[in-house]
């Protein structure tokens, strides 16, 4: 392994740790509460370091977005490749991000505040450019399934895939965070369901039905 690489590797190494005590800190403090020296102490690094890494506490906790982006991703790539038909694939795509709100309550955490973070952060943050880099990704993937449904003749031929990518994964990740945070449990995972059963139907073909 040559020098660069080294150090490339011990940075992005740095970078995790300090991202590993950001998450800790907050959901122990919470986001308002919690200080760039907090997370300094957690981290064993000292406050300047952070800030060589992260220009502000906003940028820290998109960068947690950005990690639950990349999990999120791998879990709808394994959905993607099921040998199912599309619409079941889309239905699949909503209880797997269902199981990823249980799974990882930190993500969830970070996710529901996503829109003050960004507003807090430069339009060059490059967590910022990673994040848009990763949203369309998995946009273009729902794009896919959706496209391989018109084919298989799962889902409407009417249906426009960009436009309808935008809606799925805006509801998948906009809906769980902001919902089943505000209300009680039970209510909100049925009222959750319901809402996906509701886009499935919608863009489900009729074809079986003629």
């Amino acid at each position: 392994m040559g020098s660069a690489e080294r150090k490339e590797r011990e940075r992005l190494q740095r970078q995790n740790l300090i991202i590993d005590a950001a998450e800790k800190v907050f959901m122990s403090k919470g986001f308002e509460n919690a200080t760039m020296d907090d997370i300094a102490e957690e981290a064993e690094f000292s406050k300047g370091a952070l800030y060589t890494y992260f220009q502000s506490k906003n940028e820290l906790c998109l960068s947690i977005v950005l990690r639950g982006l990349k999990v999120i991703a791998s879990e709808f790539h394994n959905v993607a490749s099921e040998n199912i038909s599309s619409i079941v694939k889309i239905e699949h795509l909503a209880s797997t991000f269902l199981k990823f709100y249980n799974n990882y309550p930190n993500y969830i955490f970070a996710f529901s505040n996503y829109k003050q973070h960004r507003a807090g952060c430069k339009l060059e943050s490059p967590v910022l450019l990673d994040i848009d880099t990763e949203n369309k990704s998995i946009r273009d993937m729902i794009g896919s399934i959706i496209q391989n449904g018109k084919q298989d003749k799962s889902i409407r031929s009417d249906a426009e895939s960009d436009k309808l990518s935008y809606v799925l994964w805006g509801e998948l990740s906009g809906l769980v965070p902001n919902l089943l945070q505000d209300m009680g449990k039970v209510d909100s995972i049925e009222l959750y369901n319901y809402t996906i059963m509701l886009v499935s139907e919608a863009i489900k073909s009729r074809t079986d039905l003629i």
